[in-house]
């Protein structure tokens, strides 16, 4: 009995929203009739009956309720009823945000009325993810058993070779347009880094694989990074291309060490932390940019794909003779090194909005602006 006894419910309770909803559709074609007759006081009667237009779901669905609020914001226009003309449009761009720049057939006195509200975003909020390559520069070169940058002991010049594994990104953006197209961007990005370096070492002046070795050490580094950027947009209708220019300050989570040295002296190195052994700057900056584009899949929503390019402004290599293991046993010493990093991400950006009348004195600055454009 009871299995048949829920289906009946829910179909009963699905008949019953779907009625409502039916009958909030009805009373809103009827209000738009009775405002093309003139009868104004009968189209906010209507609009009122029930909990159609403050019902939630057992209401007007978001663009009935768009379309109720518009209605009832030209009713009291043409009824010389200012506040609740007000008050309609605040409730039409709390539930269509962007409705000023979208809808053309809006009669003059509707648009001066929307004059006097920002319907703009006050700030966008996103998340994104990736991946980057890291690409290390040397900046001197070091042996353990030499403090004379660029060779061994015995003089030989050092070739170390830097190769870049992929790496991952993710993050959060916060945006707040400054002035027309141009953003103040600020992010919050943990990103993880991983490279290689590997070179041969001679014992005393010969190749021979009895007296030299093969180097290969892998670094992994995690970050967070903190990067401030202001981006120029060029809107082209649902797509706007964009360039970014900035700067971040870098917070070092992790950096551990592992690899091997092969010929003479086989050596093997596990996970040695960097950062415990005071080996790395646990901060740093870096300068970036960047090419992207949003596309936009709704009024309040876009997203975006962006490249960006960051170069490393401070070596990071703090104590280079930090590990004896990492020193003498396998016989590898950092050079003084950075950063730079191209990274590809792809992201999901959402405005907030909060409609609010522009003060006599602001009104006047946004008005003189638009007759400017």
């Amino acid at each position: 009995m009871k299995k048949i006894l829920i289906p009946l419910v829910l179909l009963s309770l699905l008949t019953l929203e779907s009625m409502a909803q039916g009958g909030c559709t009805q009373k809103l074609s009827e209000a738009e009739d009775l405002y093309e007759s003139g009868r104004l006081y009968e189209v906010t009667k209507k609009l009122n009956e029930g909990n159609c237009l403050h019902g939630g779901k057992e209401g007007f669905t978001k663009e009935e309720r768009t379309r109720a609020y518009r209605l009832l914001a030209l009713v009291y226009i043409f009824m010389d009823n200012e506040p609740e003309a007000e008050d309609a449009v605040v409730n039409l761009l709390l539930v269509d945000p962007e409705h000023p720049g979208n809808d053309p057939n809006d009669p003059a006195e509707l648009k001066y009325l929307f004059a006097k509200y920002r319907s703009k975003p006050i700030f966008r909020l996103g998340i994104l993810a990736g991946g980057n390559f890291s690409n290390v520069k040397s900046l001197a070169t070091y042996m353990p058993s030499s403090m004379n940058p660029g060779f061994d002991s015995t003089g030989t010049v050092i070739s170390k070779s830097f190769d870049s594994d992929l790496g991952f990104r993710a993050g959060l953006s916060f945006e707040y347009m400054v002035v027309k197209n141009l953003e103040l961007v600020v992010r919050l990005i943990y990103s993880a880094h991983s490279f290689d370096v590997d070179y041969n070492v001679i014992s005393n002046g010969t190749y021979e694989p009895t007296n030299s070795f093969f180097l290969v050490m892998k670094e992994k580094q995690n970050w967070l990074k903190t990067p401030v950027a202001l981006r120029y947009n060029i809107p082209l209708g649902g797509v706007t291309p964009y360039v970014t220019l900035g700067a971040s300050y870098d917070f070092l989570l992790s950096a551990n060490m592992s690899g091997n040295r092969a010929g003479l002296g086989t050596k093997f190195l596990t996970g040695l932390d960097l950062k415990a052994n005071n080996m790395r700057y646990t901060s740093n900056w870096s300068y970036m940019g960047g090419l992207g584009v949003k596309i936009d899949f709704k009024r309040t929503d876009s997203f975006f794909v962006e490249g960006s390019y960051s170069v490393g402004a401070k070596n990071f290599v703090k104590n280079r003779y930090g590990s004896e293991e990492l020193n003498f046993d396998v016989s590898h010493t950092d050079d003084d090194k950075v950063i730079n990093s191209m990274a590809i991400s792809a992201g999901y950006i959402h405005s907030f909005y909060n409609p609010k009348k522009y003060s006599d004195k602001k009104l006047q600055k946004v008005n003189r602006k638009r007759k400017e454009r």
